[in-house]
């Protein structure tokens, strides 16, 4: 057997050793399991042979058996959670009072494990945490909201009453000449009050701890005072409030007379106040602040005190910011000149809304006559900064808003206007729209007959013509407009030279760009009566465009033809531009196979319709 662990085993179970009891115990128990094992090895290797000895084995039975149950059963007692527990639940109290009489380790360590273990219980269940503090802050909230409610009530009582009377009228007035709200001036002038006497009386004993009195007021026996309160208290405690008695309330308010009795609770110690007059409702903060403040600083005197003033000390300073009071104004009179002001205040005021209403009357006519003309829609008309702000959409051709300003009675730089342009539909702004593009010339007129629009008198082909293409070319919803009655001035000359230009073709050969042999003849021909058509234009005031159109035959592609009908056309054009004719009076366009003159794909057909013909337009 090993000597160093019967050493350990004999120093485990020292009397001297600092370790706790069970940490001994559990460490000699493991100690002597080990030497037991060790012994049991060395007899194993000792003695091989008698192993299976049964005298050996009787023999260890009756040395150790019982060494080793009571080894068994004390590691079974630390080894199992339960029993471990059990055995600690036994010393765990004397241990948190050791630990905390020692130092403040013990709580320091328990503080966070507190915290999260009360956090954790509130967002399981909030109500528990409601249910521990209502009690304490419920009666304490209620009283609060009473006391403001009764002060705003009481503010509220005192406006109303002298509201709708003579004196209710000066004090406005004076509300206005001080800068002051008229609830101030009110409670001013009526809200007067004296504390005449403080009694701070004991709760438990019911002897007074201290009386304060104002100045020339007749001093009370302090002794009778406080055994009248203190036996009044507990009567109606115990008469009316029943429970009451145990949360430590009583009566809040009395009234006798002029005389006002307030009292405020505290645990040891209550305070009373004898009022004249009508206190406001901040005087019960004053003598709640002045009670908690005693009971702060005084806590444990209050608390033991058995009817020795001397132990309490002198109480007087801590109570004289509750005699508080409040002496009536004294009356002024007002000057009768400052009736002047009032007056005046209305003269100006009365000038102004009638300035005011005459303005808006001017505005809103010039915003009637505005409505009231073509081609101007009003949106919008109101009064921002001082300035009257006119919005809507105007046609160009319509009336500009500045000349109807200009014809009424408003400043001008009063008026701020706001148009965004728009093309109207209306009868009178079409006609001046026609008036304005065409140009209509002497001997015809545009007339407004009705919603219809309509033209009399004597025209220009010319001017017929683009009359049609701009009235065409007018949005839906237009008035109607009636040219018909337009009678056509025709020049023989113009409309000769213009037919023979119109009947003349110029012919090709298949597939070829250029004309055909003694087609030189027929572009002379062109280019003479086209100078002559220009000349006669000329003279009756208008101008003429020849449109060159280029044709081919159904033979072949028709994308191809339509690029060599294209081709001829440029080529007529360059002929007739070489002969002296302007090129911006020429135009050319690609017919290619899809303005026949012939139907067909014969030899004949083919023929006539490769060809260049010509169109002659008219323009202002």
């Amino acid at each position: 057997m090993n000597p160093s662990l019967l050493e350990s085993a004999r120093d485990a179970g020292s009397p001297a050793d600092k370790e706790p009891f069970y940490m001994r115990s559990r460490r000699l128990a493991d100690l002597l399991i080990e030497v037991a094992r060790s012994l049991d090895r060395d007899m194993a290797v000792a003695l091989p042979r008698i192993e299976g000895d049964p005298k050996l084995e009787a023999l260890r039975s009756v040395i150790l058996e019982k060494d080793r149950a009571a080894l068994a059963a004390l590691k079974q007692k630390f080894e199992d959670p339960s029993e471990f527990a059990e055995a600690i639940s036994a010393v765990l109290a004397s241990a948190f009072a050791l630990a905390d009489a020692r130092d403040e380790h013990l709580a320091k360590v328990l503080a966070p494990t507190l915290e999260r273990a009360t956090q954790a219980s509130i967002r399981k269940n909030p109500d528990n945490l409601v249910g521990i503090l209502y009690p304490l802050m419920g009666p304490a909230i209620r009283k609060s909201i009473a006391e403001n409610l009764d002060g705003t009530l009481q503010r509220l009582n005192q406006a109303f009453k002298h509201s709708f009377s003579w004196q209710g009228l000066k004090w406005r007035m004076e509300a206005l000449r001080t800068g002051s709200s008229f609830a101030d001036v009110v409670l001013r002038h009526t809200v007067q009050f004296r504390v005449e006497h403080i009694f701070l009386i004991h709760r438990k004993t019911g002897l007074p701890l201290e009386h304060i009195a104002a100045a020339e007021v007749a001093t009370q026996d302090p002794q009778m005072v406080s055994g009248m309160l203190t036996a009044i208290q507990d009567f109606v405690r115990d008469s009316f409030e029943g429970s009451a008695k145990d949360n430590g309330s009583g009566i809040d308010s009395v009234r006798l007379g002029d005389l006002l009795l307030w009292c405020e609770q505290g645990p040891h110690a209550f305070l009373a106040a004898v009022i004249r007059g009508n206190p406001p409702e901040s005087l019960h903060g004053v003598l709640r602040e002045t009670l908690s403040r005693l009971h702060e600083q005084l806590r444990v005197q209050l608390e033991e005190y058995q009817g020795d003033s001397t132990t309490v000390g002198n109480m007087a300073v801590h109570l004289e910011d509750c005699l508080q009071h409040q002496e009536r104004p004294r009356e002024t009179k007002l000057s009768p000149w400052l009736w002047a002001i009032p007056l005046g205040l209305l003269v100006v005021g009365g000038i102004w809304m009638t300035w005011r209403a005459v303005e808006q009357y001017r505005v809103e006519s010039y915003v009637q006559r505005l409505r009231d003309e073509p081609g101007v829609v009003v949106t919008g008309a109101e009064r921002r900064s001082g300035m009257w702000h006119v919005s809507g959409l105007r046609d160009p051709l319509a009336v500009d808003p500045a000349q109807v300003l200009a014809q009424t009675s408003l400043n001008p730089n009063r008026v701020v206007g706001h148009w965004e342009a728009y093309q109207a539909l209306s009868p009178a702004i079409v006609l001046r729209r026609l008036s304005a593009r065409l140009n209509p010339p002497q001997g015809l007129s545009l007339l407004l007959d009705g919603n219809t629009i309509r033209a009399r008198g004597s025209a220009p082909l010319h001017w017929v013509e683009e009359a049609k293409s701009f009235v065409a070319a007018m949005p839906a919803g237009s008035p109607e407009v009636d040219l018909s009655a337009v009678t056509d001035i025709q020049d023989p000359t113009f409309i000769r030279l213009r037919d023979d230009i119109q009947t003349l073709v110029i012919n090709f050969e298949s597939n070829a760009p250029k004309p055909g042999p003694g087609q030189d003849l027929v572009i002379d021909k062109v280019a003479m009566e086209f100078r002559e058509l220009l000349s006669v234009a000329n003279a009756l005031g208008f101008s003429v465009h020849v449109m060159i159109a280029g044709h081919a035959d159904a033979t072949g592609n028709d994308t191809a033809n339509l690029a060599l009908s294209a081709a001829r056309a440029e080529v007529v054009r360059s002929m007739l531009k070489s002969r002296g004719i302007a090129p911006e009076l020429l135009s050319v366009r690609s017919a290619g196979p899809l303005e026949p003159l012939q139907p067909g794909a014969g030899l004949q057909s083919s023929a006539i319709n490769r060809r260049v013909t010509f169109s002659v337009s008219t323009s202002e």
